[in-house]
């Protein structure tokens, strides 16, 4: 218990895995004891397609040109019947959100507006999505993000139109010209209809953008945006190492400038901290203490391909799949343990997370769940255990009177 306190003091801010974790720990408990439980947030990719070549990707092995020779290279876009399908097995399974991201852009699927249109008509499922912006004109997507959605971040991940346009590499008519408009019409509508969803911009900083930190918070900190967040560049598996892993990196080059950016953005200012914590004190494993991808199990992702992955981090690897859509449904693959149980055996008991990508989005998820799940399974009579479980729904009915959008984990 003492390390629940622990972790209820790094915060509830919007951007904090554990806590939200907690904020959903009667599905953390279900698994525990049943073994599997409904997810509460599905990634769900539309397209693997994409109108931009970030070279810092987490996907980049997905889309980009330079990635066609890969065997993960796929630049599908799912199909509106898939889509469809899908949604309706999301809402019976009782999903708590999802959050339509990619792969490569989301909004480049012409069906993308038809399946959020038919999740908010149907449904309590929250959603929220990660778009370069530079397309919600063209599919007249305004009015329906700001009425059927929680939240929307633009990715940036630059200070200038220069840089922008330089590492994002955007298509013709793509630029950053184009994204600050759709960002300025997007908060337009969304004030209209007296702010109805939360909007945010992203930076992801590299060592070729972190010159820019203060400069993002100068571009944005005019517009009327609930928040601005930085976050390090989560490395993928082809490019593993460099500075950005470097603790003197971050305190000499990088913690300066983002002081002067919290100053410049106050209450909008957001990061995700906790590599700065795995990085200075534990560099070996990088606070990967936990024996089992716990997190995953509540988060899994749908990729634009049709397989449903372990997650992000591993789409497009058929080895880390469950299942393909167009075999089976999304419920069918999901309840399907022993090939479940074969996936994750392979990433936790042979490959001990080796193939896994350093700080990855389940990371701060596992960690909070791996202890209760290890406490819980160390409790030897019913007693202890309905004690436990009282203790952490307590502490969840707290915990969700402070966090934001508490079902995207």
């Amino acid at each position: 218990m003492k390390e629940i306190e622990k972790i209820l003091q790094t915060g509830t801010n919007i951007f904090n895995p554990q806590t939200k974790t907690l904020a959903n720990v009667e599905r953390v408990i279900d698994y525990i004891e049943r073994g599997n439980t409904s997810p509460v947030l599905v990634e769900f990719d539309p397209s693997n397609a994409c109108n931009h070549g970030c070279y810092f990707c987490i996907s980049s092995y997905i889309h980009l040109p330079e990635s066609k020779d890969l065997e993960t290279f796929d630049r599908s876009i799912m199909s509106k019947e898939l889509m469809l399908d899908v949604c309706k097995d999301l809402i019976d399974m009782d999903v708590k959100a999802i959050n339509w991201t990619g792969g490569g852009e989301p909004t480049l699927n012409p069906h993308l507006k038809d399946a959020i249109e038919y999740v908010g008509k149907n449904s309590n499922i929250k959603m929220g999505m990660f778009t370069n912006g530079t397309l919600l004109d063209k599919f007249d997507l305004f009015e329906t993000i700001v009425d059927n959605f929680t939240w929307l971040r633009f990715s940036v991940d630059a200070g200038t139109a220069k840089t922008f346009n330089w590492i994002r590499r955007p298509g013709k008519g793509q630029d950053w010209d184009k994204m600050y408009t759709n960002l300025q019409k997007l908060i337009e509508v969304n004030n209209s209809k007296g702010k109805k969803i939360s909007i945010g911009t992203g930076m992801v900083i590299t060592p070729d953008t972190y010159k820019e930190i203060v400069d993002f918070a100068k571009a944005f900190a005019p517009l009327d945006l609930d928040y601005c967040q930085y976050k390090p560049e989560v490395v993928n598996r082809e490019r593993e190492g460099g500075i950005q892993r470097e603790v003197e990196f971050w305190n000499t080059e990088i913690k300066p400038r983002l002081d002067e950016a919290k100053s410049i953005l106050g209450k909008k200012y957001q990061i995700n901290g906790y590599h700065l914590v795995d990085l200075a004190e534990d560099p070996t494993i990088l606070g990967r203490s936990y024996k089992k991808c716990l997190g995953s199990q509540i988060q899994p992702c749908i990729g634009a391909d049709g397989h449903v992955y372990v997650c992000p981090n591993h789409r497009g690897y058929k080895q880390y799949s469950y299942g393909s859509l167009k075999e089976k449904s999304f419920k069918e693959i999901w309840l399907d343990m022993e090939k479940r149980n074969s996936v994750m055996n392979q990433i936790d008991n042979v490959e001990c997370f080796s193939n896994c990508t350093q700080l990855c989005k389940p990371h701060e998820s596992n960690k909070i769940f791996w202890n209760i799940y290890d406490n819980y399974n160390k409790l030897s009579t019913d007693e202890e255990r309905i004690d436990f479980k009282n203790y952490l729904y307590k502490k969840r009915d707290e915990v969700i009177k402070e966090v934001k959008h508490s079902e995207f984990i």
